[in-house]
């Protein structure tokens, strides 16, 4: 049997609002069924959508990090500086 919840308890789970939590189930960002005046969710689809969606932004994040950066950065050489005039000798 599946275990489906409210937007209250989705609203706990994310620590948002209910209100937030049907706007994104309107939109499409988390999985929900509209069932008469209420959402419904699956507990267990929902929970897979939001490993999945924080998987996929951690690799992203972890590609912006890193994205062909040299592995170490060298610092130039400071410049020579020029030879001390030489005293004139009389």
């Amino acid at each position: 049997m599946l275990e489906t919840i409210g937007s209250e308890e989705v609203a706990e789970l994310l620590r948002c609002t209910p209100q937030q939590v049907e706007e994104l189930a309107r939109a499409g960002e988390i999985p929900g069924l509209k069932f008469g005046r209420s959402w419904l969710f699956v507990r267990a689809d929902l929970l897979a959508y939001l490993a999945e969606k924080a998987r996929a932004e951690a690799q992203d994040r972890r590609a912006k990090r890193q994205p062909n950066a040299p592995t170490s950065i060298v610092k130039p050489r400071r410049k020579v500086p020029p030879p001390l005039p030489q005293p004139v000798r009389m």
